[in-house]
This record gives C-alpha cells, structure tokens and sequence, in this order.
C-alpha cells in the first residue's frame, strides 16, 4: 500500500463537517461544566450521521485511582452501543466531547480520557478518533485543530 492509499483510506475517518456535529449535540444536549460525552458517527466523512450519544459523567467515586478505570469504563460503553459493521465503504468513530471552563486546548482532564482510550482496547467497529473541548470561549478539536467560538459552555 503506497502512502496515497493509506491517506485515502484513513480520510473516510476525518468528519465532514466538525462545527455541523458539535451544533447538533448542542442542539440535544446542555453543554455544562463538568460533562464528558461519547458520541459515535457513521460515515464521518460523507454522511457524518450522529448514531448515538451518551454522557459519560457522573464519572465513578475514585476511577482514576483504579489501575483502568477510564479505560474500563470506555470500553464497557462501546460495547454497549450499535456500531455499524466496518467495510470498505462503511466507516465509524468515537468522538469524546469534554465540557470544562478555562482555555481550550491539552489539559489534565483531556489527557486522562486520551489515556483511557489509549489502553481501552476495546477492538470495535469504530476508531476512537477525536477528543473535543467545550469551554465558554467555544470549542476546539485536539486532533485537527479546528474549532469555532460556538457552541459554548452553558451555565449550569
């Protein structure tokens, strides 16, 4: 596979659209302090269909004291969902989006679920793809960079 290829084949993994996405999971949940959601999409690329999303928090009374605890937890909440079978012509990620005050960009809570997708393991039909953070300046994706000054966080 010549380098062409495999970034042919990995951009069915990039979303279409990144600010369409974080308007639509505005659009159906509160973006408050404090909350960690998983949202799965099928055809990221193409259709960029949000197929499910689920919060995260309440995180568990001491998770980041267990051995795995976020990795534990991120792969439990995978398998629960329906993800589309992966093909050629058929692709699905993980995109977390964390809500928090402050700047937008590589902090101590992002690098926390950075590591528990690392170690999740959890071999599904999607790829764990982006970390997204909502602050009250607006949003920023940690993989591309892209980012908007809407949604924000919302006071609680």
């Amino acid at each position: 596979m010549t380098s062409h290829e495999l970034d042919d084949r990995l951009a069915r993994y990039e979303l279409r659209d990144p600010q369409a996405l974080l308007d639509e999971i505005a659009a159906s949940v509160r973006l408050t302090e404090g909350a960690v959601f998983l949202a799965l999409v099928h055809q990221p690329a193409a259709a960029q269909r949000l197929i499910a999303l689920e919060e995260l928090t309440p995180l568990p009374i001491g998770i980041d004291e267990q051995h795995r605890g976020r990795s534990d937890l991120l792969y439990d909440r995978v398998w629960k969902l329906a993800i589309p079978p992966r093909s050629d012509s058929s692709a699905s990620i993980l995109v977390t989006i964390i809500v928090r005050s402050g700047t937008n960009g590589w902090g101590h809570e992002e690098k926390q679920w950075a590591m528990g997708w690392r170690y999740s393991n959890h071999n599904s039909e999607a790829f764990d793809r982006d970390l997204v953070v909502v602050t009250e300046h607006g949003w920023c994706s940690l993989w591309s960079q892209l980012g908007g000054h809407q949604p924000s966080m919302v006071a609680g």
